[in-house]
Order: structure tokens, then C-alpha cells, then sequence
């Protein structure tokens, strides 16, 4: 359900495929940086409409009194996060 991990399985994969690979830690930043900038902004447009699914199905799986905390959690942190993204990406564009 968190699409936070299948973005960072997108980051480590780009830097997986790096040629030269990054060598130091400074490295990794750039490259992880540069590849974040790389992503389409459709790839988190598909993320952020296959939300309704994840929960459901994470709600069948489950069951919807368990993990109901889970959900609001997720959603919570989610929110936070599109938040800072659209805030650094409009800040880098000043």
C-alpha cells in the first residue's frame, strides 16, 4: 500500500542502473537528487490514483476496523509529504 516504497524502489533502480556507479556518499545524493528531478510528474499522478485501491484492497485484506489507524496514518504522512514535494518544487523554481 505504500507508495513511497515503489518510489524508492524507482529511485534505487535508476541509481542501480548508474554508469559510473556513485562512489562516495555526496555522490549518491546528487545522483539520488538528479534522478528524483527525472521522474515524471505522471509517474506520481499514477501513484497518487491508485490510492483508492490500495486502501480498499489493504481494507479487504485486513479488515476495516484493525487498521483503520493505518489508513489515517498513511494518509496523514502522505499529505505531509505531497506537501514538502509541491513546496521544494515551487521554491526551486524561484
Amino acid at each position: 500500500m505504500n507508495i513511497i516504497e515503489d518510489i524508492r524502489d524507482a529511485l534505487l533502480h535508476a541509481v542501480e542502473n548508474r554508469s559510473p556507479p556513485p562512489r562516495t556518499p555526496m555522490d549518491l545524493w546528487t545522483v539520488l537528487r538528479d534522478e528524483w528531478c527525472e521522474l515524471p510528474p505522471r509517474y506520481f499522478q499514477t501513484l497518487v490514483k491508485s490510492m483508492p485501491h490500495r486502501v480498499a484492497a489493504l481494507l479487504c485484506v485486513r479488515g476495516a476496523l484493525h487498521d483503520i489507524r493505518q489508513v489515517y496514518q498513511f494518509f496523514w504522512l502522505f499529505s505531509v509529504i505531497v506537501i514538502n514535494i509541491f513546496s521544494s518544487v515551487l521554491i526551486s523554481f524561484h
